[in-house]
């Protein structure tokens, strides 16, 4: 599995200045409603605009799940903004060649800040310090913003993968994509 380090916070530059630092436990509370907020955005537009109903977001589930993006093999970042959190982000690995980025999201009232693309690029730098030679991702397909995003750090398009924890009477409502991260 990946090894992941500790890396520093980065700033993005231009406008409101955000920091990206790795979440630690006591960052929990905030990660779980960041996360939570994100599934519960998702599970509201899948509804009215697909008519797929999905079970409300537990946030006990959330929070359990935490433990599956720690270290060793994972790792939790948060996007702050004058101290308060405004987005999250992690990745895990699939396998030794192979991570997967999971629960990106940006608060509505912080979109514009750039927080997503400095929570993108230190999730590529920290996966590209950690060995795997693929970096893999799913997306909603009506979260153009965010493939906007993906496509301008050189992800493409493919198929559904297996690790993906989108069930498959849900992919199609999904995109999944990857990008190289180091040639053989």
């Amino acid at each position: 599995m990946l090894e992941l380090r500790i890396g520093q916070s980065v700033p993005v530059t231009g406008g409101d200045p955000v920091q990206v630092r790795e979440a630690a436990p006591e960052d929990d509370d905030a990660v779980v409603v960041l996360m939570t907020a994100y599934l519960d955005w998702a599970h509201a537009i899948l509804r009215d605009q697909y008519e797929v109903q999905e079970p409300p977001t537990d946030s006990s589930l959330v929070r359990n799940s935490l433990a599956g993006l720690r270290r060793p093999s994972a790792m939790i970042l948060l996007a702050e903004r004058g101290g308060d959190p405004i987005g999250v982000g992690a990745i895990r690995g699939l396998n030794t060649d192979i991570a997967e980025v999971k629960r990106m999201y940006v608060d509505p009232a912080a979109r514009g800040l750039h927080a997503g693309a400095a929570v993108l690029d230190r999730l590529l730098s920290e996966a590209r310090h950690a060995g795997p030679k693929t970096l893999r991702l799913d997306t909603c397909e009506f979260m153009t913003d965010a493939q906007r995003l993906y496509r301008s750090r050189g992800f493409t398009e493919r198929s559904p993968y297996e690790g993906t924890e989108i069930p498959e009477h849900l992919q199609k409502y999904w995109l999944f994509f990857e990008r190289p991260l180091r040639a053989d």
